[in-house]
């Protein structure tokens, strides 16, 4: 009888953490859109963010070179940009990074992925 109250318990618990994401009607974390033009300043600007981070992380020297596609994810005060760059680099010059652009603080921009990927 203990075992039933307690798992009842903890699923009563863990029900309302599974409408979170949901409010309304609509999700708190936008769809990931693909982002029109990658010429774009700000676009360009986020590549950049992101080459120079990888840099000073990784002791590196990397320059980026052109951004192929990319894509944007709107989630409350944040967005986040998914980008495919290329590097001036001869191993490999295709990566993919993640950049997470808070809006409501201007230089608050956090690295969340950059990796090799196969051009």
């Amino acid at each position: 009888m203990r075992h039933q109250i307690l798992l009842l318990t903890v699923f009563l618990a863990v029900l309302p953490l599974s409408a979170v994401p949901v409010i309304g009607g609509k999700s708190l974390v936008g769809a990931w859109e693909p982002i029109k033009d990658v010429h774009d300043p700000q676009v360009q600007f986020i590549a950049h963010v992101a080459v120079n981070f990888y840099n000073l992380k990784h002791h590196s020297n990397l320059i980026l070179k052109d951004v192929v596609r990319g894509e944007t994810q709107a989630s409350g005060a944040a967005t986040k940009y998914l980008l495919h760059v290329i590097v001036d680099q001869l191993s490999s010059p295709c990566y993919k990074t993640m950049v997470l652009d808070k809006k409501k603080s201007p230089r608050y921009r956090e690295l969340l992925l950059f990796e090799r990927e196969i051009c």
